[in-house]
Formats: C-alpha cells, structure tokens, sequence
C-alpha cells in the first residue's frame, strides 16, 4: 500500500482517506499543523499520522515538495525518484537535446560518470542508434566509446569535440550543452518526466511515476522528457 502525507496549516483533525494518484490507489493523511502550534505539537501529529499509515500497511509515502518534516519520519519511506531517474538517462539526453533545439541524429550527448556504471552503459547503448554522437566522459571511456563504434557504427566523440547535452552520473567530469545531473540532490536541468496517458499533478508526478517504473507497471517506450514550461509545474 502506498501512502501520502500531506501537510496544512488549515485546522483539522487528521484521517485516512483514500485518492487516486494517476492510476496508482493512495491513502492519504493529512497532518493539521495550523500557524502557531507548539512544533511539538505538530510533531506529536505527525507520529499519530505516521502510526496510523503504517497500521493500514503503508511503507513508501509520497510527499509534496513543501512538506517541512520529512527527516522526523521513522518507520515510512518516501518515494526515492533518483533510480528511476538513472535508469531513465536516454529518455532525459533525448529530451535535453529537444530543449536545445537540436534532432538527435544531428545531436552529440555526452555521458558522464566517475564510473562506467551500468545506467551508462544502458544509456549508451539505448542512444547509439538514437543520436549523431556520444561522448563517454568516464574512466576507460574512450576504450568503451570505441567497443560502441564497432557494434554500432557511432562516431567516437572527443572531449574537444564537445556535446549538445549532458547527462551526468556523478560529480566531476566535464558539462556541455544542457546539463542534467543524476546524483545526489539530482536536478533534470528544467526538464520533466512524462509518460503517455498518465496525467499527474507536477508536484509528485515524479514519484508516483517512480512507482510504476519499480512495479513493472511502466514502459520506456512511453516515457519522454518535456521542458517545463509553465509556472505551476516549477516546483
């Protein structure tokens, strides 16, 4: 079961309620938390809604990016979206081209990691038939650049050839074009996750979308990566 936690400063009493979350079933609890409350107060909400949630057999929960206390959680988990994140790297370097005005067989994408990890790798190979060039920005990537050019006829791209875009799997290395960067905090470079037929509020688009991926539920061929262009869904 999957739950969400809400957080407002409207007075209330916190109950369960269940909400569709696109195609995904929530139970959602919002904690009432109204200007003023003793913080311990708030906090003693917050434990009665995290106890509550975990009674119905919730385990991952969803949060909104304003939610204030998603540290003092001890038993639920959000939604990690960064491995999806990864995972979904060429659908992120073939959105990040399209931001800059460049068709993929004209664009070079440079991808890169302190490692060749395996979400490089599949990037990689997912791209080669995609794009006019790829940079491998990673130790022994030129060697991997190279194993790519015989079995899929790619341009090696040097480093002083540049890119169009970057994906980024890690700190370091370097950053050309639009940059998109899948570590740590993460940042999709103003770009956005969608999949086809799936309508979702901006501010956990992410995440329910995380979920599917993890269940099997979503295809790569249904994803595509948008430039955020309006003001509601920069959040």
């Amino acid at each position: 079961m999957v739950g969400e936690l809400v957080w407002s400063t409207a007075k209330g009493r916190g109950r369960a309620e269940r909400v569709a979350l696109g195609p995904l079933t929530a139970l959602r609890w919002t904690v009432h938390a109204p200007e003023g409350m003793a913080r311990w107060r708030a906090e003693r909400r917050l434990r009665r809604a995290e106890r509550a949630l975990v009674a119905a057999g919730v385990g991952r929960v969803v949060l909104r990016p304003d939610f204030p206390c998603r540290e003092l959680l001890r038993v639920l988990r959000p939604v990690d979206v960064l491995p999806f994140w990864r995972e979904a790297a060429d659908v992120l370097a073939l959105g990040a081209l399209a931001a800059q005005g460049v068709e993929p067989r004209r664009g070079r994408v440079a991808l890169s990691a302190p490692r060749l990890c395996p979400e490089l790798i599949g990037a990689a190979r997912r791209l080669c038939p995609q794009v006019r060039g790829l940079l491998i920005d990673a130790p022994g990537g030129g060697e991997y650049a190279r194993r790519l050019q015989k079995e899929f006829g790619l341009p090696v791209t040097p480093p002083a050839a540049g890119a169009d875009a970057t994906v980024a799997l890690g700190p370091g290395g370097g950053r050309w074009g639009r940059s998109v960067e899948l570590y740590g905090a993460g940042s999709l470079g103003g770009l956005r996750l969608k999949a086809e037929g799936i309508d979702l509020p901006a501010d956990c688009a992410d995440q329910v979308l995380a979920l599917l991926w993890e269940r099997g539920e979503l295809k790569r061929g249904t994803l595509c990566a948008r430039l955020i262009d309006r003001p509601e869904e920069r959040v």
